[in-house]
């Protein structure tokens, strides 16, 4: 059973995820951001060497962002830094980067951008299948050794690659992976909805895998952008009338039964069905962190106060059954 992560670095039970500050979020919003999630105790923020290379002189704005706001309030100490690298070029998303020269490169330029010589968590963006897992466990080892991480993860992998490089890491007596980071909301994603090529995202078989493991998960879009929030809750309340304002890749007939669900729930505990949404992934046999993105500082205040509720049994088995007879 792996416990590093959760009992070692003890992280804020909601992640702030830093995607597009300095980009689509302005700085001095992003700024507001990151100040109101750690005036009300959040402590673990999430970015990447990638983010945001699809914006024309994006690459690297969210790390230089959050880099510059914990140094200006001398925070580093008091958060729990993750990024991640191994991500391929915008302009190959099939292929593959997690030779050591990649991952070191990366590593160096995320270290310089977030104005750090140590990085807590760093995730692998990605998994290069046709690369021995030994080869990228040694790599990630010797960062450890060399003080520039204090423990990897792995973002978008599947759950037997991350057997294979753990039972490799305890055969070496090296750092195993501390916990996985794929797709996951309480909503489920629509079949035909695009799909960026190297995601993973959480099915059954994965949750129980989780279970099996207690590996803790930190995974991205927790909230199914916005699939649960104020408009979507407007939207449904009138019957569901035209597309979705938010969350257009979670609109399904299980998923609207899901909406609506979470709306019953959220008057009966006074709260919002964003928190009750959240509340499921936080109730789970494993550790579990949602990553929230957000640039508005309410958001972040609804997303922390999630950490207060508790789920019935029996609700946590309406959420995750109601929309399974109908897809």
């Amino acid at each position: 059973m792996n416990t590093t992560f959760h009992t070692v670095l003890d992280p804020c039970g909601i992640c702030l995820g830093t995607a597009t500050m300095g980009t689509d979020i302005s700085v001095i919003d992003s700024y507001t951001v990151l100040d109101t999630y750690f005036e009300l105790g959040g402590n673990f923020v999430d970015t990447a060497h990638i983010y945001a290379a699809w914006v024309e002189n994006g690459w690297g704005a969210s790390e230089r962002t959050l880099g510059e706001w914990i140094k200006s309030n001398g925070l580093r100490k008091q958060i729990i830094l993750a990024t991640k690298g191994g991500h391929p070029p915008m302009s190959k998303m099939d292929g593959w980067r997690c030779g050591a020269e990649d991952l070191l490169h990366d590593l160096e330029e995320s270290l310089e951008r977030l104005q750090t010589d140590f990085i807590d968590v760093y995730w692998l963006h990605r998994d290069d299948p046709a690369r021995h897992v030994g080869e990228i466990i040694d790599t990630l080892a010797d960062f450890v050794v060399q003080g520039l991480i204090g423990a990897y993860g792995a973002s978008n992998w599947s759950t037997e690659r991350i057997d294979e490089a753990n039972a490799y890491a305890k055969e070496k007596g090296l750092p195993p992976f501390v916990a996985s980071q794929p797709g996951w909301s309480l909503a489920d994603r629509a079949p035909d909805a695009p799909m960026i090529p190297g995601l993973v995202f959480v099915d059954e078989s994965i949750r129980r895998w989780h279970r099996q493991k207690y590996l803790a998960m930190v995974p991205y879009t927790s909230q199914a952008t916005g699939y649960f929030g104020e408009a979507n809750v407007a939207w449904a309340k009138a019957g569901f009338l035209n597309d979705p304002p938010r969350g257009r890749d979670y609109d399904t007939a299980g998923n609207r039964k899901r909406l609506l669900e979470c709306i019953k729930i959220a008057e009966y505990k006074h709260c919002t069905p964003n928190q009750v949404a959240l509340a499921y992934l936080r109730d789970q046999r494993f550790p579990v962190f949602p990553i929230v993105g957000t640039g508005k500082p309410d958001h972040i205040k609804e997303a922390l106060e999630a950490l207060e509720i508790t789920l019935s049994i029996t609700e946590r088995k309406r959420l995750r059954t109601i929309g399974e007879d109908i897809g």
